[in-house]
């Protein structure tokens, strides 16, 4: 259910009191029975940590580029002055 709905569904749910229609709904059950938010939360912190993990591996490959690339930058640098004065 929860991956059906979605993080932003699943956390408006769980703070806002969502009621839902009166015929089938999994949102209600889960507003109003504690076994069920006790695992949207927890499904709701793994998504947020998966999300931030892979913010950071992002943000690790973008450095590890800028690196790579100022490396050759400064290789360059130093293959074209040493071409310049022989």
């Amino acid at each position: 259910m929860f991956e059906r709905f979605g993080a932003s569904v699943i956390t408006a749910a769980l703070h806002s009191g969502f009621s839902g229609p009166t015929t089938t709904e999994p949102l209600k059950t889960l507003y109003e029975q504690s076994p069920y938010r006790i695992a949207a939360a927890a499904w709701l912190t793994e998504q947020y940590d998966r999300a931030e993990r892979r913010e950071t591996w992002s943000i690790t490959m973008e450095a590890s580029i800028t690196v790579f690339v100022a490396f050759e930058l400064v290789m360059s640098i130093l293959n074209f002055m040493s071409h310049k004065l022989w």
